[in-house]
């Protein structure tokens, strides 16, 4: 089964990047439903439901359609070794899908990068107006909510923090409130305007940061999780952050401080 399982999931992954999912409530595929029986019945529809999740969640992602009726004829027929079409046939047709595919991702990732550039220069300029913002050598905006009475960290400290991440529009990206949890993490092993930002406070501080894409993931892209926006390219961030303490000190305001599954940000 694990041998079995571990193909199946090798050809999900050649097969996302070349085909899409058009649901149709009225194909033929959508009115046949199956009776499920016996456990070997149960395990393979379990089979077959886990490749399709997996298959269209990714797809969706990625913004590729195709007509679902041939997509499922096209899997059902070739497993029957039943294909319309020859094995050079598909490779021709795959491989200039694929080519498609690629210039179309290029253009969305250049049209991204060119309208999140534009307005996150213009949210910046119109930030650092603010009352009490500053700007350091590096580019990285910042308020200071609160100075903190606790020292400063250094860059290779393990800060305790709790935070809101957001897009330039106001939609949250992450949060350890949400989680109901404080994030633990290297000060170094975080992104640049991170690094520099949280050394401007002391434990106990807080503070907001407005993170240029050069100090940020540049020109890469995060997918959205659960009801939380993605990163696209050229993105700004914006991030409130209090410092709770810094791990080791003895005097850290921890506030039930704990160690997180994995650190983003």
């Amino acid at each position: 089964m694990k041998s079995l399982i571990k193909m199946t999931l090798v050809s999900s992954a050649i097969v996302l990047a070349l085909v899409g999912c058009d649901d149709k409530k009225n194909s033929p595929a959508a009115s046949n439903k199956v009776t499920i029986s016996t456990d070997a019945q149960k395990e393979a529809y379990a089979l077959g439901s886990s490749f399709a999740s997996y298959m269209k969640s990714n797809l969706e992602q990625n913004e590729i359609s195709a007509d679902s009726e041939y997509l499922i004829s096209g899997f059902n027929e070739t497993f029957r070794n039943d294909s319309q079409l020859s094995k050079d046939e598909v490779k021709t047709v795959l491989e200039a899908f694929g080519k498609r595919i690629q210039e179309e991702n290029k253009a969305r990732f250049e049209k991204e990068k060119a309208t999140n550039t534009e307005a996150g220069d213009k949210f910046r300029t119109d930030f650092a107006k603010q009352a009490g913002v500053k700007q350091t050598k590096s580019g990285l905006l910042y308020q200071i909510i609160q100075e903190g009475s606790g020292r400063h960290p250094a860059a290779e400290d393990t800060v305790i923090v709790h935070y809101t991440g957001t897009l330039i529009d106001g939609r949250k990206f992450d949060s350890s409130y949400d989680r109901n949890e404080t994030a633990t993490f290297p000060l170094n092993g975080v992104i640049k305007g991170w690094t520099e930002g949280i050394q401007l406070i002391g434990v106990g501080g807080k503070i907001k940061l407005v993170v240029p894409p050069d100090l940020a993931y540049g020109d890469q892209s995060l997918p959205a999780q659960d009801d939380k926006a993605g990163i696209q390219p050229a993105s700004t961030l914006v991030f409130e952050v209090e410092l709770l303490g810094i791990d080791g000190d003895n005097n850290s305001n921890e506030k039930e401080a704990t160690e997180p599954k994995k650190s983003t940000k």
